[in-house]
């Protein structure tokens, strides 16, 4: 539950009908403070300002009633597992930024003793792709005692909303954490990376998380739109996601290319939902849910890098097997197959 883009009242009921589940977690978003570091913490939208723990910077060195505010927000909500009460780690001067962050993690785990934690950070992708920044993060991984890891890397802009990170440095920096953190029996989490993260569990990362809006899927920079200051704005696009291809695609080209030769069906009751009453945004976005959870199902075996690959694969060629005139463009190209396949090699 990301606790600031909801009211109380939402948090407490959303957690009401979920308490059955025995993994939940209750995320602060502390990165949101403004002045925290995250370039995009400007002022806070309502729903998010309405949050005490959101109304004041994080203290430059640890407090204990601070720390114990944060957590003890998380227990009122409902949480199993408690997040450590960290925000922006920068990447300037980044070994004391880190020492200093895991001061927090500390102090943490000495006020909830054995109670289930995670070390949270909040990181730029450069602590993905460049090489220093990610030999100081393996380090500290490796020298805590914390086997847990909830570590969030902001993207930069992402080309078609609702796709994929292409930048090979950051795949390839997700890569080789998952499997460094394998090798030191670590549990590496990536919230907010959508199939991404799914690629990184695949290689070896503990989980991701993921959701029906894009700023649940990419943790990423917006880009910047220009808007119309005459006539009506542009009809949103009706979107949907192909197991096929792996690509959350336009919702008509979708109807096109299910009946081409060689497509293969996923179906989710969901989708069919969609094919007997008609698209709607809800109806698609619970049907990427359950499409990625049964993704992450098959991941369920001793070798999760070849079921991805295979999957990658399948995919890539059904695209490559379109002809002339049936291929796929722009949007609802999926650009990032070929970069999955070699990272899967």
């Amino acid at each position: 539950m990301r606790l600031p883009a909801m009211t109380a009242n939402t948090a407490k009921s959303f957690m009401n009908n979920v308490d059955h589940v025995p993994l939940r977690l209750v995320d602060p978003e502390l990165w949101r403070i403004p002045g925290s570091g995250w370039p995009e913490a400007t002022a806070l939208k309502v729903t998010a300002g309405a949050w005490t723990h959101l109304q004041s910077p994080q203290p430059d060195k640890v407090e204990v009633a601070w720390a114990r505010t944060i957590l003890d927000v998380q227990r009122n909500h409902g949480a199993t597992v408690l997040l450590s009460p960290n925000g922006w780690v920068s990447e300037a001067n980044a070994t004391v930024a880190l020492r200093n962050a895991m001061k927090w993690v500390h102090q943490s785990r000495e006020i909830v003793g054995d109670t289930p934690l995670w070390v949270n950070l909040t990181l730029d992708s450069r602590w993905l792709s460049d090489r220093t920044l990610r030999n100081i993060l393996m380090n500290e991984i490796v020298e805590s005692n914390e086997r847990d890891w909830y570590l969030r890397f902001y993207w930069p802009e992402v080309p078609t909303r609702y796709g994929q990170v292409l930048d090979e440095t950051i795949l390839a920096g997700y890569k080789m954490l998952a499997r460094d953190c394998t090798l030191e029996d670590k549990r590496l989490y990536l919230p907010n990376t959508a199939l991404t993260g799914w690629i990184a569990t695949a290689l070896g990362a503990a989980g991701f998380s993921t959701g029906q809006s894009w700023p649940e899927q990419a943790f990423a920079r917006q880009k910047i739109i220009a808007i119309k200051r005459e006539g009506p704005p542009p009809a949103p696009i009706p979107r949907v996601f192909d197991s096929t291809v792996l690509h959350t695609m336009d919702y008509n080209e979708f109807e096109r290319i299910r009946h081409l030769p060689d497509y293969k069906e996923y179906p989710t009751r969901f989708l069919e939902e969609i094919d007997a009453d008609g698209h709607t945004p809800e109806l698609a976005g619970l049907h990427y849910v359950a499409a990625v959870g049964n993704l992450t199902a098959r991941l369920n075996d001793k070798r999760p890098n070849v079921v991805a690959y295979q999957r990658a694969r399948k995919g890539q060629k059904f695209v490559d097997g379109l002809s002339a005139p049936d291929r796929l463009s722009g949007i609802n190209r999926p650009l990032h197959l070929p970069l999955w396949m070699n990272l899967l090699k």
